[in-house]
């Protein structure tokens, strides 16, 4: 099969609004994952009767595929009365797996916080609201930073699978071009080019931020 570039151009246009798509999905799902994972590890440290509550649904967000949280809440909450837009429900559920990952990574480094520091802010006579927001979290947050970026390269590559609830990301873009045309070979080329390009600044971007924690 011959490269089309008359063809290539063509569809460009179509490409390039599921690029805005990708981006768009990828920044919301991150604000989602990174805050609500914040509130996650911080619930579990500081509240024994909400532990169990939190860790259960962690488990359960970690251990479902993406794919299938996709058709549940797409297909399934408008039959309980529910309904959502498919960007909302993808937002929605990649923001809550990957917030299940990120909530493990802030324990990690709350973990590595040493105790002297809690005395420290219990000899000064800080509150605890102070202590959390001013001290401890910003230092969870710097050092979870490099494994958290990780997760956003993450869900950008996996924002593909929107495509199967309807969400134009790139991938749909490039799947509906090429079923309209009955031209895969352009469409699907140029789709992996452009998450390639869009990803090797990103990825870039976190081996410089890793090399400033060797």
């Amino acid at each position: 099969m011959s490269w089309d570039w008359s063809f290539t151009l063509k569809i460009l246009p179509d490409l390039m609004i599921g690029v805005w798509y990708t981006v768009v999905v990828t920044a919301l799902s991150s604000i989602v994952a990174l805050i609500v994972g914040l509130v996650f590890a911080i619930i579990e440290d500081v509240s024994t009767s909400f532990r169990l509550f939190v860790r259960f649904w962690l488990e359960l967000f970690r251990g479902v595929p993406i794919v299938v949280l996709l058709y549940m809440g797409f297909f399934l909450l408008p039959q309980g009365g529910l309904t959502l837009s498919a960007m909302t429900v993808g937002v929605l559920v990649f923001g809550t797996v990957y917030a299940a990952y990120s909530s493990e990574v802030y324990r990690g480094s709350l973990i590595t916080i040493p105790k002297g520091l809690h005395d420290a802010c219990h000899a000064l006579h800080l509150s605890s609201y102070v202590k959390w927001r001013r001290i401890i979290i910003p230092l969870m947050v710097k050092r979870s930073a490099p494994v958290l970026f990780g997760y956003v390269i993450g869900m950008f590559r996996e924002s593909a699978l929107m495509f199967t609830i309807g969400v134009p990301v790139l991938m749909a873009q490039a799947h509906d071009v090429a079923f309209q045309h009955a031209r895969y070979f352009e469409p699907f080329t140029m789709a992996g080019l452009i998450y390639t390009l869009l990803n090797m600044p990103l990825l870039y971007i976190l081996s410089k931020h890793k090399a400033r924690y060797v």
